[in-house]
């Protein structure tokens, strides 16, 4: 070991060489590089030092896996829940935290997230789940990836470029994900909800009742009709439905009456009369 390590760093090397755990070891580990200071002399010290804590952790993950480990999927919340899968690095927790304002762990080794973060991007009337995948992508984490609605295959400016589209590819193939799209890291809120809304093909419907204000939008596939709309909104409203009224970019004017096998677009609203 390099000699010009501050004297409390050996209490700290110690404690993980005496560790018993997997767990126990990665602690330490994360003290030990802590402790070491950044300078030319440790740079390879710290490069081990992380390499191996990313090893431990996927002999964990692995260890869990056989042992028929707790599925560490997400529950839907939201509109739409989107997963942001990105290589160790890649400054994933803390593209999740600027752009949906949560707290992930934030560190500057590998694997720092263990397990899924999650914040929420509110945009426009829809809220959209983002799911943070650890790199470790075990199936125990990647498990919420078989409900998400879209893969964000995150770009950072961290990393070799090439590199990162080649291995994010590999693991699209591997795991099959159908809607997926490239976004760099320095994305704006804007632009992200924009291109995800664009790529899912859904759309927002506002429905107003005769004389009450339009509340917040139902979420629904492109090329949903008002009988859809109905049911979504309850039983009786396609059970007693009678016509509906259409404002919107569907309507040829405002106001449009039309049945249920109308086709719908996004934002329009949409005013459902009933049979009396």
């Amino acid at each position: 070991m390099p000699t010009n390590l501050p004297a409390e760093w050996n209490k700290y090397y110690d404690k993980y060489l005496n560790a018993k755990t997997i767990k126990e070891k990665i602690k330490a580990l994360k003290e030990v590089i802590a402790h070491t200071p950044k300078n030319k002399a440790t740079d390879k010290i710290r490069a081990r030092f992380k390499r191996k804590m990313a090893e431990l952790r996927k002999e964990g993950e692995k260890k869990k896996a056989k042992s028929g480990g707790k599925s560490l999927s997400i529950k839907k919340e939201g509109d739409v829940q989107v997963s942001i899968i990105g290589l160790a690095n890649s400054g994933k927790s803390t593209f999740l935290k600027r752009i949906t304002n949560s707290n992930p762990k934030i560190a500057d080794y590998p694997y720092t997230t263990t397990e899924p973060e999650v914040g929420m991007l509110e945009f426009d009337d829809v809220k959209i789940q983002l799911v943070e995948i650890p790199s470790t992508f075990t199936p125990e984490v990647l498990s919420t990836t078989r409900t998400s609605d879209l893969m964000i295959l995150l770009i950072s400016d961290r990393l070799d470029e090439s590199k990162q589209i080649i291995e994010l590819r590999k693991l699209k193939r591997e795991y099959e994900w159908k809607k997926y799209i490239f976004v760099e890291s320095s994305v704006s809120k804007e632009e992200l909800f924009r291109r995800i809304w664009n790529k899912i093909g859904m759309i927002r419907v506002y429905t107003k009742y005769p004389g009450k204000p339009t509340g917040k939008p139902m979420v629904m596939m492109k090329g949903s009709t008002v009988e859809e709309a109905a049911k979504k909104l309850h039983k009786d409203f396609f059970r007693y439905f009678k016509f509906a009224k259409i404002t919107g970019p569907s309507a040829n004017f405002k106001g449009q009456r039309v049945g249920l096998e109308h086709v719908l677009k996004d934002k329009d609203i949409v005013e459902i009369h009933l049979k009396k």
